[in-house]
């Protein structure tokens, strides 16, 4: 009986865990386009149009970024954390990539924050997708 209710436990808290990932999966996936920047140095930048790039996140956990027309641009890996947002991905010449960015996201509004120190700076996406 006690095998048992330790299987139920177990049950219960794997699928609990998965629940929760597939909550934080399901606000990222989608396209977002870039409508902001911040830094300290320069303030609150509007990036004019041919340098709104596109993100997008999918469930298979891939990223895929995209110029202003949509024509692709670049494609890597993804995972997430509830605070944290790893790319990570592989060079043609076989050589391992990895970076992790703090992100949060408020309504429809997706910021990514790149920690530069003195030099951090701010991006904040719009969901379009």
């Amino acid at each position: 009986m006690k095998k048992v209710i330790i299987a139920l436990l177990l049950g219960i808290i794997f699928s609990a865990g998965c629940e929760k990932e597939d909550y934080i999966l399901q606000k990222v996936i989608g396209k977002w386009q870039l409508v902001k920047n911040y830094n300290v140095m320069s303030g609150v930048y509007i990036p004019k149009t041919e340098e709104q790039r596109i993100v997008e996140y999918t469930k298979n956990n891939e990223c895929a970024n995209y110029d202003y027309l949509q024509n692709e641009i670049g494609r890597c890996d993804f995972r997430l954390t509830e605070s944290t947002i790893t790319i990570y991905g592989v060079e043609i010449n076989g050589q391992k990539w990895e970076s992790s960015y703090k992100y949060w996201i408020r309504n429809d509004t997706l910021q990514i924050h790149y920690d530069g120190g003195f030099e951090s700076s701010e991006e904040f996406f719009k969901r379009i997708e």
